[in-house]
Order: structure tokens, then sequence, then C-alpha cells
């Protein structure tokens, strides 16, 4: 049997596409509730109450199933577990864990945890082999502002879902919404990790400063199949040499704080580094854009290895009419081509309308040899 972690590796390695079907769409949740038909559900590998080891319905139920290495933890479609401001956090995840609900299995709306309060991680694991799927996951803020212009100091609005700094992490059919500084955080500074994150719905994580669906802080993962939607950056890399993600086949949509999916330069963020370094890499391919005025790609320096982004539909019309379409996939604070190619990508409504046809028409079978 091949673990999660090996998967992955095997998925990272040579760009492998999974064998993922395509089969509906789910709503996603916010203050209208609306409807997305491209946020797409597979109905492989789903995990049911069958599976569970644990069936939980409370906080200290859920605490102590976590807990334990190897634990299928099962939380029903109607249970509603709220994180208030005098709840013990961050929640430890043991090795080899599931946590799961029926978001997206016959109809499901999966289980809701729910953060009143800003707590700056709930659940938090350097352990391996961790699967999360099926849940709806809502932090304490869906709206916009800036902390900056609060009384209380930036880190006091900290409030982040999960943090995991272990490989073969794989999140998938989850609704992560209302986070301040992510709604997921991948690998550290010194620990390079790798996940496989897939048919999510990431919105409304869009506090200034931070706001971001997927943190990637180090490793390599392959993002795809995602919705993505009111997030300041849907996906953003921190820097480090090691740290790369691949983005295929998801959506972004229209509502845009800040440009979509970003690699920092390690400069930004690491202390004592001047250097142009960006990552180990930027992949993305075959993702339609929606939004009109933010920027779909910025990649803020130099990758170590090449970069690119190709076959990808982007609206951007009136960023494409006032600055052109290296405005919409660009290079910052360097100019490497050799290391950074945007080819074959395709602009304006027509264009979104055939990506998304596109994704409707075509499972998972594209594929890339790095």
């Amino acid at each position: 049997m091949v673990s999660r972690r090996g998967a992955i590796r095997s998925l990272l390695a040579v760009g492998l596409a999974s064998n993922t079907a395509l089969s509906g769409c789910l709503y996603i949740a916010g203050a209208d509730r609306v409807k997305e038909p491209l946020v797409f559900v597979s109905r492989k590998n789903r995990i049911t109450a069958e599976d569970a080891t644990h069936v939980v319905r409370t906080i200290d139920e859920l605490r102590s199933a976590l807990s334990e290495r190897g634990a299928t933890v099962w939380l029903p479609s109607d249970v509603k577990i709220r994180f208030e401001d005098t709840t013990t956090t961050p929640v430890p995840i043991a090795s080899n864990v599931t946590l799961a609900s029926d978001r997206g299995v016959d109809g499901g709306q999966g289980a809701l945890i729910e953060s009143t309060a800003y707590h700056p991680t709930i659940f938090q694991s350097r352990k391996s082999d961790i699967r999360v799927t099926g849940i709806r996951i809502k932090g304490p803020q869906m709206e916009y502002f800036d902390p900056r212009t609060k009384s209380k100091a930036e880190s006091a609005f900290y409030a982040r879902a999960f943090e995991f700094i272990g490989n073969g992490i794989e999140i998938d059919h989850c609704e992560l919404f209302g986070w301040t500084s992510a709604a997921v955080s991948l690998g550290g500074q010194d620990d390079p990790t790798e996940s496989r994150i897939h048919h999510n719905s990431i919105h409304h994580n869009q506090m200034q400063t931070l706001g971001y669906g997927l943190d990637i802080r180090n490793g390599t993962h392959l993002i795809e199949w995602n919705y993505f939607d009111r997030n300041r950056h849907s996906v953003a890399g921190f820097g480090h040499r090691q740290n790369g993600y691949e983005a295929r086949f998801n959506v972004v949509g229209p509502h845009a704080v800040r440009h979509a999916f970003d690699m920092h330069g390690l400069s930004e963020n690491l202390s004592g580094y001047s250097g142009p370094l960006a990552g180990k890499y930027l992949r993305v391919h075959h993702n339609v854009f929606e939004l009109t005025d933010a920027a779909a790609v910025v990649l803020r320096g130099i990758s170590d290895r090449p970069s690119w982004v190709r076959e990808n539909w982007c609206a951007a019309v009136p960023l494409l009419e006032l600055k052109g379409r290296r405005s919409i996939i660009r290079q910052t604070h360097a100019d490497a081509p050799e290391k950074f190619q945007v080819t074959d990508n395709h602009f304006g409504p027509k264009a979104v309308k055939r990506g998304r046809s596109w994704l409707l028409e075509h499972d998972t079978s594209v594929r890339y040899e790095y």
C-alpha cells in the first residue's frame, strides 16, 4: 500500500494528474450562499461514517480523538462545534489521523467547526499523513478590514484554521472561510513539507496585511480543483529556496483584494536576506481567473528553478486595457525571462467562458514532465 506521503510525492515529482472525477457542484457559504457551478466534487476515495474509529459531537470528544495516532474521526453532518474566546487552542493532531464529514457526499453539507474569537491557530500538527476532508471551517471575520487602523495590536486579530508542519497532508472537499491570517499554513522555516490541497472552496479570507487562503510557507505543494474567491491572496508562497507550488484546474472568482496566486521574494519575509530569490518554483496552468481588477499571478523575484504560467484563462479586461497583458501575469523585483516563462494564456470574457467549458469537459489527464 502506498502511503499518503508517497502518493503526494509522486504527484509532485512528475506532475501527474490525479484520477479525480468530476461529478457536480457544491454551494459555498457566505452571507448570500452564492451558487458557484465550478466547485468540483470527486466521488473517489471519500470517507464515510462506516470508516470511522471515532464519532464525535463535542470539542472535548474531538480533542481526545485527534490525539490518537491512526484515528479516523467522523463528525456527523448536523454537528456544530464552536471555539469561543475561552476555548484552549491550538488542538494538536496526531500522525495518520483523518478528520472527516460528508460535505459533497450525497448532498451532505458537512459538519461546521466555527471560531467566534481570534485564536492564532485552531488546529496544529508537526505530524505526517493527516487528512482533513468534507468539513466546513469558519473563522471569526468574513469582511475585509485593515488591522493597522484598529486600537489593538495587529496580532490581536490573527486567526488561522490549520497549521501543518508535517509531510503527506491532504485537505479536500472542505469549505474554509472567515480566517484573517490564513485558512491553512503548510511547512515551516526549517521544515519543507509536501501536501495536496484539492476540491475545496476557500473564500472570504481577506484581512489586509495577510488574508491568505493557502499560506505556503515551505516545501512543495499541489493545489488543484479548488474554488477561490474574496481572499487577499488565494495562494501565497513565502519564498524559501525549497518553497514551490503547482496550481492547476482551479477557479478564482471575480472578487479580488489583491492578486490571486503569489510567490513572495524571500527578502520581503526573511530578515537579513537581501537577494532576489523567490521560492523554488511557481507553476500555474489550466486555471480560470475571473477577477478583473487585479493580477492573476505575481512572482516577486527569481525562482531557484524554472517557473512558468501557461494555458490559463483570464478575464481581467479593465486591467488589460489599462496596462496590457504583462500586468496580469508578471514578475516583479527582477527580470529573468529564462526563469519565468509566460506562454499560451488567454484573456477576456470569451476566454473565461472557454476555460470554464474546458474544465467541465476534461478530467485531470493533462500531464507535464518537469
